[in-house]
């Protein structure tokens, strides 16, 4: 009865760790999560980083490359500052990218949307995007997940993420699995 028990966990987790791999996942670090601001110092004595997800499904015409955050203080307010790379695989007209922010203890903050509607050629393109932020997440912030989406297709089509595999990534990675609507924060 326990190899009975024992194989069908096997199983069970050999099916489950290949589900959440439908995505295929990197992380890269990018910025100290100790910073300073307009002279002010955000969580001193702290060694983290901050960490950069990117979550890329293989039957998406539009693949992440890279991905930072920046907060930087413009007219009079703080802002998160995006910068992404991606590679294009086939002509598309419009692509939204979204990233969930996280804290230091994995729980959701916000959503934060960046709908680019243009010709994007087949090859390599950067897009960047700026959301104003609340002074209270600016120190909590340590983790982004960026994903694409939705592309809309060069003949009007569109490819859309499957959520059911977004959460299953996010829990693969002990993050909230809170996904949501974009951010209506400009």
């Amino acid at each position: 009865m326990k190899k009975l028990i024992l194989i069908f966990t096997s199983i069970f987790l050999s099916f489950s760790n290949a589900f959440a791999q439908q995505y295929e996942i990197s992380r890269e670090a990018d910025s100290p999560f100790s910073f300073s601001i307009r002279g002010v110092e955000l969580n001193e004595g702290s060694s983290l980083d901050r960490e950069s997800i990117l979550l890329n499904d293989p039957s998406s015409p539009v693949q992440i490359t890279s991905h930072s955050m920046n907060i930087t203080y413009v007219d009079r307010g703080f802002r998160f500052a995006a910068s992404t790379s991606m590679s294009v695989d086939q002509p598309i007209t419009g692509v939204q990218l979204r990233t969930i922010q996280y804290d230091a203890f994995g729980q959701h903050m916000q959503n934060l949307g960046n709908t680019e509607i243009k010709d994007f050629n087949l090859g390599n393109a950067t897009v960047s995007a700026e959301w104003r932020a609340r002074e209270a997440y600016i120190s909590r912030f340590l983790t982004s997940v960026t994903y694409v989406a939705r592309v809309r297709l060069e003949d009007g089509t569109q490819w859309v993420y499957d959520e059911d595999e977004l959460i299953a990534a996010l829990r693969s990675l002990n993050l909230e699995q809170k996904i949501g609507e974009d951010s209506d924060l400009e």
